[in-house]
């Protein structure tokens, strides 16, 4: 029964980001940046040198490689990408506490754990699956353009990417448990994201930050070693998101 209660609730959650077009949106971001970072890569070069021109001035420019589509992607993405997803996310139980859907549920035989664990778990796939998206486009296009794509190497880059979006995600979720308006949940995960991304500028200790998973990604690309701290950091910080969200979530009256 309580298997079978799971399953409503993560199809409800699937159909909910659907009919809202968030899971539409997220997905054509990802989209989006699999296609225009190797067209960014290929002829950026040729822009910039086009227009120092036109102000006589020579500057020879390098032509773009398939590790310039990689990083033109995971730049993308860790800028503009995770502000999206704060968005998408800030009122994934705030929402739902604002307009009742959250109290109405749980009057059901619905608990509180299976809730938060669904809200989390249910946008970590859709997050899986648009991420997987780009990916595809990203090799298509990066094959068309440069011809060669090391696609294992540009799988395990996507794949730290991803973990670090989990970071974001997980922290937005939490803070639309913790408060009831979504629009001061976003801003405050906003500024904690930025406080993490400082928090990697710390010596000794910022080694750890899920920041330096941006970093890491880049890394695998130029095949170098990759640093375990950022993945642990990463993991911890998720866990402390789900694991806190979850007991506050108890405490709250509907």
């Amino acid at each position: 029964m309580k298997t079978n209660l799971f399953l409503v609730l993560i199809k409800k959650e699937f159909s909910e980001q659907w009919r809202s077009s968030r899971f539409l949106i997220l997905l054509l971001v990802f989209l989006f940046f699999g296609i225009i970072s190797p067209l960014t890569a290929k002829f950026m070069p040729d822009i910039i040198s086009s227009m120092v021109k036109e102000q006589n001035i020579t500057i020879q420019m390098p032509e773009g490689t398939w590790k310039d589509a990689m990083e033109q992607f995971v730049k993308n993405i860790s800028q503009i990408g995770v502000f999206i997803l704060i968005l998408l996310n800030m009122g994934a139980v705030a929402r739902e506490k604002e307009n009742g859907t959250a109290s109405f549920l749980l009057v059901k035989p619905v608990s509180r754990n299976q809730y938060i664990i669904c809200k989390f778990f249910s946008r970590y796939v859709l997050l899986f699956v648009s991420i997987a998206i780009g990916f595809l486009a990203l090799v298509l296009y990066t094959k068309v353009f440069f011809g060669s794509v090391p696609v294992l190497l540009f799988a395990e880059s996507v794949l730290i990417l991803y973990l670090y979006l989990m970071v974001v995600q997980s922290i937005s979720i939490f803070f639309s448990i913790v408060l009831k308006n979504q629009i001061p949940a976003g801003i405050l995960a906003f500024v904690i994201i930025l406080l993490v991304g400082l928090f990697s500028m710390i010596d000794n200790v910022g080694i750890y930050s899920p920041s330096q998973l941006i970093e890491e990604s880049q890394t695998i690309i130029s095949n170098s070693v990759i640093n375990w701290q950022p993945f642990a950091g990463s993991l911890i910080l998720i866990l402390c998101c789900n694991i806190f969200g979850n007991r506050l979530f108890r405490n709250w009256e509907s």
